[in-house]
């Protein structure tokens, strides 16, 4: 071990706890998870609250893919949340390869059952929902393993439904000589009241100005989540370890999220609730996708280049090469962003995440020793903006940038407008 941060096992053997069971926004594992995490903040000394709010999840009662023609043979797959349901019987139709929804390959009339060779975006999924009867969707890697995700609950109600499915990608393969199949999906929508775990630690000097240090909690349905996200959950709590020992001038405010990968509705509900608040936020560090044992550390900044730059100054400071992009993450720093408020997020970028939002992102997937860089890099990072007479950067987001948060809402995530 490096011993780089302090706080690396501790954030390491966290994160074991964590990843032990699946944390689907609602469940049982999750608001275990969640207690354990609000029993280690508050030994620390940090002032932890429940934040609570509503939000749809979904259960899958039913899901399967059966080849009618030329041969009949079922094929495995995952179903997609809040797609659609079939009923217990299914549908049948042609299956016509569709690619990513182009419109050459889509068939006239309608009835018919799409292979896509990806999960298509709102606008996407509002052409074929008029016209498909169902979807089947190609996994894009051949070593990936079944992907457990959702569409946003929105575009089924809105857009209308369009019961779906992923398949292996040599299964997809092997389909494009299929003629007729039946799809089945049969899944259960309702609505449950869950929490976001708040903790501070006020700050000495100017205690209304707050610097948040953020990681979603939860996990896709029925996966341990471990590197998505059990490891950035773990490190945000660790990096809170290692500062509660010290006084820091601005106050620390430490969130972990629930919702996160239904659509970002406990970042977005925390941001709704607090939106008077947030004009005195210095800057989110959020921390998703960590705890793979071969990789390196890469960040995305959603603000201006100065925050950049502050951020790449700290990473040399202390030796650690960081590839440092400036754009929008699909993670909770996007929720703060289109408010306003600039985001720092700092991930791990590993081929062992390719198996996030499957089933294979288990514990064995977890190592101390990827804990030591981001750690060191998040805990300097904080440490630096807390303790500052002045930000070392600029709080903004420039006119590009919010574009980009634009866009992600409206064209990627669907579910605001």
């Amino acid at each position: 071990m490096l011993g780089l941060f302090s706080e690396a096992e501790y954030a390491y053997r966290l994160a074991l706890r964590l990843a032990s069971t699946p944390r689907f926004t609602g469940s049982k594992g999750e608001a275990e998870a969640r207690e354990l995490l609000a029993r280690e903040l508050s030994s620390f000394g940090y002032s932890v609250s429940f934040e609570p709010f509503k939000v749809k999840v979904y259960e899958v009662e039913r899901a399967s893919l059966e080849v009618l023609e030329p041969e009949r043979r079922f094929v495995e797959c995952s179903p997609i949340g809040f797609s659609g349901e079939t009923g217990e019987e299914g549908v049948e139709g042609e299956l016509a390869y569709i690619e990513g929804g182009d419109a050459a390959l889509l068939p006239a009339g309608k009835g018919w059952i799409g292979l896509a060779s990806a999960r298509p975006d709102k606008e996407g999924w509002r052409k074929l929902a008029g016209r498909a009867s169902g979807l089947v969707v190609a996994e894009g890697s051949p070593s990936r393993e079944l992907s457990r995700v959702e569409v946003p609950y929105e575009w089924r109600e809105r857009l209308g439904s369009l019961p779906a499915v992923y398949v292996r990608y040599w299964d997809a393969v092997s389909l494009l000589k299929a003629k007729r199949v039946r799809l089945v999906v049969q899944q259960e929508y309702r609505d449950v009241e869950t929490f976001n775990l708040v903790a501070e630690k006020r700050g000495a000097k100017y205690p209304d100005e707050v610097v948040y240090l953020v990681a979603h909690l939860d996990s896709v349905y029925g996966v341990q989540g471990a590197l998505d996200n059990a490891g950035g959950s773990a490190l945000a709590v660790a990096v809170a370890k290692a500062l509660s020992r010290e006084s820091l001038k601005r106050t620390l405010r430490v969130v972990l999220f629930s919702g996160e990968e239904l659509g970002l509705r406990g970042s977005l509900a925390h941001v709704e609730q607090r939106k008077s608040e947030l004009k005195n936020a210095i800057v989110v560090v959020n921390l998703d996708v960590h705890g793979a044992a071969i990789g390196s550390t890469s960040v995305v900044v959603t603000g201006s280049k100065s925050l950049r730059h502050a951020v790449e100054f700290v990473a040399r400071r202390l030796g650690v090469k960081v590839n440092v992009s400036e754009d929008v993450m699909s993670s909770d720093g996007a929720s703060f962003a289109r408010e306003g408020v600039p985001s720092v997020n700092v991930f791990r970028s590993s081929g062992a995440a390719g198996n996030a939002h499957t089933v294979k992102d288990s514990p064995e997937l977890l190592h101390p020793l990827a804990f030591e860089l981001p750690g060191l890099l998040a805990l300097e990072f904080v440490r630096e903006v807390a303790n500052a007479e002045e930000p070392p950067f600029e709080r903004e987001i420039p006119d590009e940038i919010k574009r980009k948060v634009d866009d992600y809402f409206r064209k990627r995530l669907g579910i605001l407008d």
